[in-house]
């Protein structure tokens, strides 16, 4: 019986592991990460917005300018190799003019202690199509550098209206960033050996912090000048928030299942804008009006909402983003730092934009792909129950976008999903049919088909390896049995064979616990008193013997002997179980047995 439980219990974990792996998939690509929004919702307006390293100290607006950290606590102090570079930077559109990027540089000793070459350069080319989701960008180095002890680094800035990227920078209090930076003169800007220290040198002394990292795979070669706080901050502490009120279509903000939108996580200082869904068949469907003051909506800080969503709004691979405001309803992006923008022209199609702002928006979607099993998946939620880390999305030639996912296995019937935010709760609607168009509902049928026969396998396949185990199991037990009657018949034909069949006379061994003396003589078993038999009693037993044997004993076929004798009633021979008897002997001879004695 355990073994059948055993398989039972198989067979559920099977099951829902198919169906798991079914359904382990994102459904978002581009929502802003929970963290980021929580960070702008907090600041909406970062410190570090107006730092760009291109304005810093300029007499002559948009200048390119070169940096190098001349503090002399701050270089390499053994040989080790750079991998990627963590930056605090604003990422632009690409347009005629503005096209150029600035450049990580390692500046290597000379003889001439004061005087540094520049040794390595690398374009730090970032485009919105590598907007990161976290707001952090790690920039991998397409060759990591190598580096010896005495070696510093710096930075090229190109002039700040033509750059696509632009560096910024932080004040640190008191005395802490005093003569860190030397700013290279501008008119030896393009020279490649630099004096920073001593006299005639070549460049300015400026107490600021250039927002940059190396990451190196020795940890003890280079200390870490910016703060912590400092780091942890750049995703939001560099852009700035302002409300937008036309209408914006976002490609890169979509969803990659079929599914159903439960919640809409939104930066709301007050009423916000219409968020619509455009289909991939170019058909818009209204998603939700939000209205901070709606019973649907809950607070999770002063300015971030949480809205649940009544109606079931299905979405399918490939729809996107697009947010219709006005100056009565509002959408707050962040600037710069996102995916492309576009608007909507006259013929359905796509015009981009000049800009690349961010929408203060994230999303909860519910994925179905069967009425059993579900996922929830989104950009990033922080719940009560789990709560997920922001990870660094490490920025190259291009960025993947991640997203974060919860799963959860429901019941045949649909049930409702309980999802909580800092500590309100939130109940999402029940998973209902998808609604779309003919070719999507085959893919989807197409999907069920493939788990449902997956699972009619691997049913079939336990059932076969249950079957085998328990017919193994009843053969075994079955044997055991057999074994058992088996024994129990030869012994009870042990038992027959050794009952005397008697004839005219018995041959008894000489025993005197019988009574009996003497070889080959007539029992005389009346010599024992313990048996209380006279010889008149042995006298009426041999002659009822003798009549049995003469009168068709083996009339009986129950003892395997043929005859047709029928003067003896056969209800008088009882017997437990019909048994086939042969005996091979007239006589009954008792053994002798040492254990009484036996002469």
């Amino acid at each position: 019986m355990s073994a059948c439980h055993l398989l039972v219990i198989l067979l559920c974990f099977m099951s829902n592991g198919i169906f798991l792996e079914a359904n382990g998939e994102s459904c978002t690509e581009g929502f802003m990460d929970y963290s980021l929004l929580q960070g702008k919702a907090a600041t909406p307006h970062g410190y570090l917005r107006n730092n760009r390293l291109s304005n810093y100290n300029n007499t002559v607006v948009d200048v390119a300018t070169r940096w190098i950290i001349i503090e002399d606590n701050i270089k390499f102090t053994c040989a080790t190799v750079i991998t990627e570079i963590l930056i605090g930077v604003d990422i632009r559109t690409i347009d005629g003019i503005r096209n150029l990027y600035p450049r990580f540089e390692v500046w290597a000793p000379t003889n001439d202690n004061d005087v540094y070459t520049r040794e390595m350069s690398v374009e730090i080319r970032l485009t919105p199509d590598n907007f990161t989701t976290n707001g952090q960008y790690r920039f991998t180095l397409p060759t990591p550098l190598n580096v010896s002890s005495g070696y510093r680094i710096g930075v090229y800035q190109p002039p700040g209206d033509r750059s696509v990227v632009r560096f910024h920078y932080i004040n640190l209090p008191g005395m802490i960033d005093k003569d860190r930076t030397g700013k290279v003169q501008t008119n030896l800007i393009n020279n490649s050996d630099i004096k920073i220290s001593g006299g005639g040198r070549q460049v300015d002394h400026e107490e600021v912090t250039i927002l940059i990292h190396p990451i190196v795979q020795n940890t003890s070669c280079f200390p870490q000048f910016v703060p912590d706080d400092v780091i942890n901050s750049l995703s939001y502490s560099i852009t700035d928030s302002y409300y937008v009120s036309d209408t914006r279509i976002f490609p890169d903000i979509r969803f990659t299942c079929h599914g159903i939108i439960t919640n809409w996580i939104v930066y709301a200082p007050a009423q916000v804008s219409v968020i619509k869904i455009r289909h991939s068949n170019n058909l818009t469907t209204t998603a939700t009006t939000l209205n901070t003051s709606a019973s649907n909506a809950v607070r999770i800080t002063s300015l971030l909402y949480n809205f649940t969503m009544s109606n079931e709004i299905t979405v399918q691979p490939g729809d996107i983003l697009m947010i219709e405001s006005n100056s009565t309803n509002l959408m707050f992006y962040h600037q710069y730092n996102g995916p492309h923008n576009y608007r909507l022209g006259d013929n359905n199609e796509l015009i981009a934009l000049d800009t690349n702002d961010y929408p203060l928006i994230s999303v909860v979607v519910e994925p179905f792909t069967n009425t059993a099993t579900s996922t929830i998946s989104s950009t990033h939620i922080n719940t009560v129950i789990t709560v997920l880390p922001s990870s660094s999305i490490y920025s190259t030639a291009t960025v993947t976008v991640e997203s974060m996912e919860y799963t959860k296995t429901n019941s045949i019937s649909s049930n409702s999903l309980s999802l909580t935010i800092g500590t309100t709760s939130m109940m999402s609607t029940p998973v209902s049919t998808l609604q779309s168009t003919d070719s999507n509902t085959l893919i989807l049928v197409g999907s069920i088909s493939t788990v449902f026969i997956l699972l009619v396998v691997t049913i079939l396949v336990i059932l076969i390896v249950s079957v085998l185990v328990c017919r193994r199991l009843w053969y075994k037990t079955t044997n055991r049995n057999d074994t058992f009657r088996s024994t129990e018949r030869e012994a009870d034909i042990n038992q027959q064979s050794d009952a005397p069949n008697m004839e005219k006379s018995l041959l008894a061994s000489t025993n005197p616990a019988y009574g009996v003396t003497g070889e080959n003589c007539n029992t005389d078993v009346s010599a024992n008193p313990a048996y209380g038999i006279t010889e008149s009693k042995i006298d009426y037993y041999y002659q009822s013997i003798q009549l049995l044997i003469e009168s068709g004993v083996s009339a009986n076929p129950a003892y395997g002997i043929t005859g047709a004798i029928e003067s003896i009633d056969e209800e008088a021979l009882v017997y437990d179980e019909p048994r086939t008897m042969m005996y091979n002997k007239q006589e009954v001879t008792i053994t002798q047995n040492e254990a009484y004695g036996q002469l």
